[in-house]
């Protein structure tokens, strides 16, 4: 096979496991969740709406901390954030695959496709808006995203995980996994991997993020100056990113010798290093926080449980719904021009087979995510 590598041998799949164990093995291999005629949910959209709903819910908490009103900053998550989140996302992707949007512009637009940190400048750019016109101070609102961010970057990686993408290099390590569903983004960009033991990349992300938040919550009582968690989050993470994409084969285009991972990493790593240098300065606050007020408090209200609930289910279907297959949208553009629209189409080939003339593809995947 085209492209085929001493690494990516084909193995004989192995012997399940059944019941729950063998089901939690083969998690990584369930990327359809269901299917209603033509449109399919993966499983990703799932985890994904609770991966928003958590992250969310926990930023309405930290503000609640300091004094806001919880369901005004659900409401302003909900109709503002996410939006903005959603919108930057998609637009950053799209650029990333700028020589296939001249090439193949319906295509393109049409292929499912976010990117994880143009996310998170996205809800920066929210934060900074929603400051202007409320007067809060942007270090406070910066902070309440810095601290929850690992937490839905936590849970959206096991949907990564499921979906197929941000996926490893072989290994023949203990903790490597075989994808063998055709349907996952790392059978359709690189059908030669199938079966072969890669590193769960995903599942080390999700480790990670999850200490780094464990580390977080247990500094809230030590919060020295609002901006310390948002400027803890952008210096934190570009170096888990680093780290992990020592691990990460996915390829999205380089820059030189530097992946766009870590070209946009060391962006958030200089944006940590002015939120930290306003923050200390004589402009900077420290809003006190009361501990005691807990995440139930938060979503005992109604209106703000609700404003969760449907933070949940817009964040599912942005990234859950798909039609005809897998990393589909459409199958046909409203201009009448059959496109072909799946991975494949947008330069995986060639970037498999080496050839120079292949576009740069997403991350946070076609979605959340990576």
């Amino acid at each position: 096979m085209a492209g085929t590598t001493p690494h990516s041998t084909v193995h004989a799949e192995p012997i399940r496991a059944s019941g729950l164990l063998g089901f939690l093995r083969d998690f990584h291999n369930k990327t359809i969740l269901f299917r209603v005629g033509d449109w399919i949910f993966v499983t990703y959209g799932l985890l994904a709406g609770i991966a928003f709903f958590f992250g969310f819910t926990t930023t309405v908490w930290y503000l609640a901390m300091v004094g806001q009103d919880p369901s005004l900053i659900a409401a302003v998550c909900l109709f503002f954030v996410i939006p903005s989140i959603l919108m930057v996302s998609r637009v950053t992707s799209i650029l990333l695959e700028w020589r296939e949007l001249f090439r193949r512009p319906l295509q393109t637009l049409l292929k499912p496709g976010y990117m994880l940190h143009g996310g998170i400048f996205g809800g920066i750019m929210a934060m900074l808006g929603y400051s202007i016109a409320s007067g809060t101070p942007l270090p406070v609102l910066l902070d309440a995203m810095g601290f929850a961010m690992p937490l839905g970057e936590a849970l959206c990686r096991l949907g990564c995980f499921v979906y197929g993408c941000c996926w490893g290099k072989p290994t023949e390590s203990r903790f490597g996994v075989r994808y063998t569903n055709p349907h996952s983004k790392v059978i359709r960009f690189q059908p030669h991997l199938i079966g072969v033991k890669i590193h769960p990349t995903q599942i080390y992300a999700l480790t990670a993020h999850l200490i780094q938040f464990t580390i977080f919550y247990a500094l809230l009582p030590y919060k020295a100056f609002d901006g310390m968690f948002a400027a803890l989050y952008l210096t934190t993470h570009p170096m888990i990113r680093i780290v992990l994409e020592r691990f990460r084969q996915d390829d999205r285009g380089k820059l030189g010798k530097l992946t766009h991972s870590n070209v946009y990493s060391f962006v958030m790593f200089g944006i940590g290093l002015l939120v930290l240098a306003y923050s200390l300065s004589s402009a900077g606050t420290n809003l006190p926080i009361n501990v005691h007020f807990r995440f139930v408090h938060t979503i005992a209200s109604g209106t703000t449980l609700l404003y969760c609930v449907l933070t949940f289910f817009a964040a599912a279907a942005a990234f859950g719904v798909h039609y005809k297959s897998v990393g589909s949208w459409l199958s046909k553009p409203s201009n009448g021009v059959t496109a072909q629209v799946d991975e494949l189409s947008m330069g995986a080939a060639g970037r498999d087979e080496g050839r120079d003339d292949t576009c740069d593809s997403c991350d946070l995947h076609e979605h959340p995510h990576s």
